[in-house]
């Protein structure tokens, strides 16, 4: 026990060294605005212990109390090695006594020797008052609690831009301003977003508190409702208000004493109380002013995104045997909706069997926007050696920044194949085969005598065995002719893989139904909705709109009410993701309605052979 103890001593100089080792840090905290009469906190912050510490003179401020100082000391230990971290703080308790700007000029510290300057702090003092005044009630009279004026609560909506273009992000922040104290908050009503996709991009837990400068007015600051929007189409869109159901702490006055001096003086009566009231706040309605794409200058290549994109694309291995896996993975990285985004289909060469791609996507919501990176991986077999050449693969997106379409490269891309060309059998069993059949062994068995004159030869069976080589020779060419035919009408496979697609989906949104993921769940049914009719009906992803599948259901001569069915499907789906928790339409009946539409329309386009 004792040599543990005489380590102690070595320990703790150990860390104080530490701590000083390093670069000295000398930062400064103050509010950024205050109101006349109001009391607040300014401290000093040094990463080492000075020898000494002289503070500024605080003109225009009457200080309170201070300097109170603190240390703190905080030690960890990570693969062996220790880090320590020692702070020293001075606070000053102030008072504002004047309004307009004042500078607190740096304060000083004097560490081994060395002078060292902190920054200096701006403070703002308005005229307004810390705290409302309380109107006073006649005498021998009990008040009710107040209640809060237009101009102590209210809700501001600011969006990054009013006049976006179709499909460019857009920040919408919910930022509540109040002046009184507000207990706890619920939004009763989320905005509704129609004609735009939209994501929460909240940042979880406690909403961060400022403070802000209106009119001479300051207010606490906290952005409740962070979202970011897409516009589907052009043209206005509406975005609707957003309730709030408050809890604010009022003051309620007691009874007034006649001929107290007490109550004279101060202006209210010891016997003063606070009470909780429910208040409730809107926010304004806002419009965005959504601008078409251009026209001009649009590739072929453009899918519809929008934003700041960067391609990249890879092939490896790029030398494989015959029948053996290679894989092209495509990258797409940047800031938009990347959960809607799609690359062109590249154009693979024959003899390659190429699968759907598989999609995986690394996708980060922080208060600046959707970002992150979207992959599609094609995996592909080889059957036939030689050297293939995929062409290269075209990306193009719009810049709103730029406001122009930006086209981006990557490959071509070369795929060197070697090894036995028979498919399924390596050159090694060949061999071995004729090995084991080379040394004949007399025959033991019994005898098949036939009758004089009677030849195999000439015979009809040895016409239909002569013949029949032939006949599943013709068979095989015509259906290997019919099945690269379909192999390379990439379109009409995603056709007739459409239905099958959209019963995965739904299938995912069963197990999401069972979990209780309600967003999840009607995100997946909204995929599936919408990915069975751009590839059933050839409707690319950049030209979907309820009008255009209006449209092209009418061309296939799909019911009227079918197709109001499923454009209803779409509205509760886009609903429903983002209102409260209580909906009027169930999961489950989300979920067979849209299976049910689904089935319903692909037995009118096989009923009419579409």
């Amino acid at each position: 026990m004792v040599r543990y103890l005489r380590f102690i001593p070595v320990w703790l100089v150990f860390i104080s060294l530490s701590a000083q080792a390093g670069e000295v840090s000398f930062s400064v905290s103050a509010p950024p605005a205050v109101s006349k009469g109001d009391r607040f906190r300014v401290t000093w912050t040094l990463n080492t212990r000075p020898d000494e510490f002289h503070a500024p003179s605080f003109d225009g401020f009457r200080r309170i109390s201070g300097p109170s100082t603190s240390s703190s000391t905080s030690t960890q230990i990570i693969n062996n090695q220790v880090t320590t971290t020692v702070t020293y703080s001075y606070t000053y308790v102030l008072q504002a006594e004047e309004s307009g700007s004042f500078a607190l000029s740096a304060a000083r510290a004097l560490i081994d020797g060395r002078e060292h300057a902190s920054d200096e702090a701006r403070i703002e003092v308005t005229d307004a008052p810390a705290r409302p005044a309380q109107p006073r009630q006649p005498e021998q009279q009990k008040a009710p609690a107040d209640t809060p004026g237009p101009d102590d609560i209210f809700i501001r909506t600011e969006v990054s831009t009013s006049s976006p273009f179709q499909g460019q992000q857009v920040i919408v922040s919910y930022r509540l301003y109040t002046r009184l104290s507000v207990q706890n908050y619920n939004i009763e009503r989320l905005p509704g977003f129609h004609g735009l996709w939209s994501e929460n991009i909240t940042p979880p837990g406690q909403a961060h508190v400022t403070r802000e400068n209106i009119d001479g007015t300051i207010y606490n600051v906290a952005e409740i409702r962070r979202v970011a929007v897409f516009p589907q189409r052009s043209g206005e869109i509406h975005i609707d208000p957003m309730e709030v159901d408050l809890t604010v702490r009022m003051r309620r006055e007691g009874q007034r004493r006649p001929g107290s001096l007490f109550d004279d003086f101060f202006g209210s009566s010891p016997f003063d109380r606070f009470e909780n009231i429910s208040h409730k706040v809107r926010s304004e309605p806002l419009s965005l002013q959504v601008r078409p794409l251009p026209a001009s200058g649009h590739p072929e290549s453009f899918t519809g995104l929008v934003g700041k994109y960067t391609m990249e694309a890879t092939l490896e291995p790029g030398l494989i045997d015959v029948n053996d896996a290679t894989s092209l993975t495509v990258t797409l990285s940047g800031e938009g909706n990347l959960r809607m985004a799609e690359i062109p289909v590249p154009s693979f060469p024959r003899h390659l069997d190429v699968f759907a791609p598989q999609v995986r996507d690394d996708i980060q919501m922080p208060r600046t926007g959707i970002e992150g990176s979207r992959s599609f991986e094609h995996v592909i077999i080889p059957r036939n050696t030689g050297t293939f050449t995929i062409p290269a693969i075209e990306l193009t997106y719009f810049d709103p920044d730029r406001e122009q379409y930006i086209t981006q490269t990557a490959g071509p891309f070369v795929l060197e194949v070697e090894g036995d060309p028979i498919p399924g059998e390596p050159a090694a069993s060949i061999q071995d085969r004729w090995l084991t059949e080379d040394i004949r062994f007399i025959h033991t068995g019994s005898v098949n005598w036939q009758p004089k004159g009677e030849l195999f030869y000439g015979s009809l069976r040895f016409m239909l065995l002569l013949i029949l080589p032939v006949v599943l020779l013709v068979v095989f060419l015509v259906f290997w002719r019919h099945h690269r035919k379909q192999l390379d009408d990439i379109q009409g496979l995603r056709t007739r893989k459409a239905r099958k697609v959209a019963v995965k989906r739904l299938k995912n949104a069963e197990k999401l139904l069972k979990n209780g993921q309600k967003e999840a769940f009607f995100e997946e049914i909204f995929r599936a909705l919408w990915g069975y009719v751009s590839e059933r009906l050839n409707i690319p992803v950049s030209k979907l709109s309820k009008e255009n599948v209006s449209a092209a259901f009418k061309s296939k001569n799909i019911p009227y009410e079918l197709a109001d069915r499923f454009l209803e499907g779409l509205h509760e789906c886009e609903y429903a993701r983002f209102a409260p928790a209580e909906t009027e339409n169930p999961m489950e009946a989300t979920y067979k309605k849209a299976l049910d539409t689904i089935i319903t329309i692909e037995k009118e386009l096989r009923k009419n052979n579409r």
